[in-house]
């Protein structure tokens, strides 16, 4: 995989390829200063601007995605994520890879686990690929199949739906999870989910059902600045979680 690193300065951050020359406002950077640059260390531009070089993560990788279709907010993959326990080693199974930039969070998080995403559309996977390549992460199967007629694999630790007709494959993927193991689908519409509660197997059991808002605040304080931005983030889907408990 390409190797990608931040450098943050002052007033500015770039995130860089390692693999060529750099002509940024702030001056020339040569790869072979890329290309040795150390975490924690600093770079200087042919100008003698000094930036320090940082590891990216979650959040530098969002700013820079390829979006083709809309993709799960950070708001709510963070509620997906912590709900639905996906940790280190997680074996997870996902419906509705799309852009792919919540098959990439659970991917980084689950570590020597894997993520083994469905979609359709094949646009859609060429996308997700490369959003993969741009995390630099190798534990991400993406299937060019239709999930409403069989996933492969078994005991899987938490199920992702994100497709718009969940109640048509929540009775399938329940074969597929392990006892305890947890399902979320992510829904725009409250119909929706009510028809994925109403097509739910007995095995499984509704933990939760949330959805979340999110409010930035503007942050000036040598202006005397410090509230709520007049705009936000609010409703984009709901999330049901669901739990197996029993065979």
């Amino acid at each position: 995989m390409e190797r990608k690193i931040l450098l943050v300065g002052e007033n500015a951050s770039l995130f860089l390829s390692i693999d060529k020359d750099i002509n940024t406002e702030f001056g020339i950077i040569k790869a072979s200063q890329l290309k040795k640059a150390k975490i924690g260390s600093t770079l200087k531009t042919h100008t003698g601007k000094v930036f320090f070089v940082v590891d990216p993560s979650t959040p530098d990788f969002f700013r820079k995605i390829i979006r083709l279709p809309q993709v799960i907010l950070p708001k709510d993959i963070g509620s997906i994520v912590m709900y639905g326990g996906v940790k280190s080693g997680s074996k997870i199974l996902e419906a509705g890879t799309g852009s792919g930039f919540s098959a990439c969070v659970m991917a980084s998080l689950a570590g020597n686990g894997r993520v083994i995403s469905y979609e359709m559309r094949r646009d859609f996977i060429k996308v997700a690929k490369k959003n993969v390549a741009l995390f630099g992460l190798d534990n991400v199967d993406i299937i060019n199949a239709d999930i409403r007629e069989g996933a492969k694999g078994k005991d899987f630790d938490f199920v992702l739906l994100d497709m718009p007709d969940p109640w048509n494959a929540v009775k399938s993927v329940s074969k597929n999870m392990r006892i305890g193991a947890r399902l979320c689908s992510y829904s725009p519409s409250i119909i929706q989910i009510e028809k994925t509660i109403a097509a739910l197997p007995p095995e499984l059991k509704v933990e939760r059902l949330i959805n979340t808002d999110e409010t930035e605040w503007k942050v000036e304080l040598d202006r005397g600045i410090l509230r709520p931005e007049s705009s936000g983030i609010k409703h984009t889907a709901f999330l049901i979680f669901m739990r197996k408990i029993k065979k």
